[in-house]
């Protein structure tokens, strides 16, 4: 997948808007907003960085689902909203994005880069130093992300168009 990954923080009213789609195109229609308003504080693009991170803070499979709870649902955990293929949308509640912000806390670079170079080259690709520079590029700033959600006790749903 090499779609351009984005993380929207929301509030309540968003993540009851959500709730109450009733389709694919609704949920695309309320995501597009998002990304329409592109507010800073409230966005985080990770750009193609996400399946990294993803992977390296999971089992290094590119899944569906928290398994790996709390870190699974940063990415592609939590509910999963969109069912087609013309885009991937998961939305995390307040208390799961507590829950990542605290599991993300002891994340270093050393971390990060030691999980990064244990991703299986045969699914992931090449591993190697510029591209572990692109992935934290986008890690630290996520992040701070999840931090400011927590603090806001505000939902998060990332979206990515593959």
């Amino acid at each position: 997948m090499s779609g351009r990954g984005v993380l929207h923080a929301i509030d309540d009213e968003g993540l009851a808007t959500l709730g109450e789609a009733g389709s694919d195109s609704d949920v695309t229609a309320f995501v597009d907003g998002l990304e329409a308003a592109w507010a800073p504080g409230t966005t985080c693009e990770l750009d193609t960085a996400w399946e990294a991170i993803h992977r390296l803070l999971t089992d290094g499979r590119l899944e569906y689902g928290a398994q790996h709870r709390p870190l699974g649902l940063a990415i592609l955990g939590g509910h999963r909203l969109h069912d087609g293929d013309e885009r991937i949308v998961t939305v995390k509640a307040p208390d799961e994005v507590l829950a990542i912000d605290t599991a993300l806390r002891p994340w270093n670079r050393a971390r990060v880069r030691e999980a990064y170079f244990k991703l299986p080259r045969h699914d992931y690709g090449d591993l190697d130093e510029d591209d572990f520079e692109y992935v934290w590029s986008y890690f630290e700033p996520m992040c701070a992300f999840f931090h400011d959600a927590a603090a806001a006790e505000r939902g998060v749903v990332f979206s990515v168009e593959p």
